[in-house]
């Protein structure tokens, strides 16, 4: 059975407030769309677990924010474990429930993209704002995990300022607005200042951002409705209130519990204090960090020369694939190269990310390079042109 063509793209932004007309029943004018029993499926969720990781981070945050100190940050996250009630699981939790949203980010983004629902109505600037969360995610990360004052983190940040130094970007930038970023970033160098940089940057910038653009990222769905359900049917839609409201905050009750059960049995330990770290040992990040971690040290691809522009080109290939994919099918074997590049990003961050956490700091000669890079685009493209050959071939013998 052939999949439904796309609906077209509305540019018109001025549209965006407009009360739309025959909504189906059960919905709300500007928003809080009802949906079929398809939109109950799990897979159309995981926006849902993403926003409630979302609250909780931001809920969690500001209670450690009340005990955290930036004049010696290291001593504060200590106290925080040791001594605030409930304080170890507060704090684990947030760092385990900043891991899941990642990781619900990564499977949102990657089932919108097989599943080709970046397409029609607002959809395409809900992708284009979605890109922008994720980047926002992973940078608000990073931060939070800088705050401790870890070796590792103070690590994470030295990279950071070589980062904007010496890539790419570094060279292209005027070199005032290059240390226009520093100064943003670390302040004066002192503890004190730069931890209140990136305080500031992590809780009243980023967090910030995130919310607002969420909050938009959110309504365009709702103004768009689910890209796979069906044409609306009078008696046949669940009403938002109080279906779709229960069936959410049912499923973010689910997830808040596993983490904080998780949290509870696997306590963060903190790692060494920065200065402190033991000779002969080599700071490893976290799992999120590893696949440009080592796209840094990876001969051929690195800081100064193919790592920086092959991660913008990634990005800015992201950004505009709602305008670039002209298939008229949203079926995966109906938009090969699309799916193959998107089996190709999925292979190349797991890959990326195993082999950064397994070698950290260890470059690899270009050869091996060269043919990881080439093995994965065989291994991606190959097999989803031979499926849809086989496809045709079946459709045409079935005919």
């Amino acid at each position: 059975m052939e999949k439904a063509e796309y609906e077209k793209n509305e540019y018109d932004l001025t549209k965006i407030m407009e009360e739309e007309k025959d909504l189906p029943e059960g919905t709300y004018k500007i928003g809080f769309r009802s949906v079929t029993t398809k939109g109950y499926r799990i897979d159309e969720w995981t926006g849902a677990w993403v926003a409630t990781a979302l609250i909780y981070q931001i809920v969690t945050g500001i209670i450690i924010f009340f005990y955290y100190s930036q004049v010696d940050p290291y001593r504060a996250t200590e106290y925080i474990i040791d001594d605030v009630p409930f304080g170890h699981i507060i704090l684990t939790s947030h760092l385990y429930m900043a891991y899941a949203m990642i990781g619900l980010v990564y499977f949102h983004m990657m089932r919108q993209w097989f599943v080709g629902s970046y397409r029609g109505k607002w959809r395409w600037l809900q992708w284009i704002l979605g890109v922008v969360l994720f980047l926002l995610t992973i940078l608000t990360a990073i931060l939070g995990y800088m705050l401790a004052n870890t070796a590792i983190a103070m690590a994470a940040l030295h990279i950071g300022m070589l980062f904007m130094q010496r890539s790419v970007l570094g060279r292209i930038l005027p070199g005032a607005f290059i240390n226009w970023l520093e100064g943003i970033l670390v302040g004066n160098y002192t503890t004190t200042a730069t931890f209140s940089h990136l305080l500031a940057l992590h809780v009243a910038v980023f967090s910030t951002l995130m919310l607002a653009i969420f909050a938009v990222h959110f309504m365009l769905f709702e103004r768009s409705g689910l890209a796979n359900d069906d044409k609306t049917e009078k008696g046949k839609m669940i009403p938002w209130y109080p279906t779709n409201l229960l069936y959410a905050v049912f499923s973010a009750i689910i997830i808040i519990g596993v983490i904080i059960i998780f949290a509870a049995a696997f306590p963060q330990k903190l790692t060494l204090g920065y200065g402190s770290l033991a000779y002969g040992t080599f700071p490893v990040p976290d799992w999120y960090i590893t696949p440009v971690y080592k796209l840094m040290d990876v001969a051929g691809y690195g800081l100064s020369t193919g790592g920086v522009p092959l991660i913008i080109g990634i990005l800015i290939f992201m950004l505009i694939i709602p305008f670039i994919d002209r298939y008229h099918k949203k079926g995966v074997l109906e938009r090969p190269w699309i799916t193959a590049f998107g089996v190709y990003l999925v292979l190349g961050l797991a890959v990326m990310t195993i082999w950064g956490y397994s070698q950290p700091g260890l470059t690899q000669t270009r050869l091996l390079t060269e043919y990881l890079w080439w093995s994965l685009t065989l291994i991606s493209f190959l097999p989803v042109y031979a499926m849809r050959f086989a496809k045709k071939d079946g459709d045409a013998n079935a005919n």
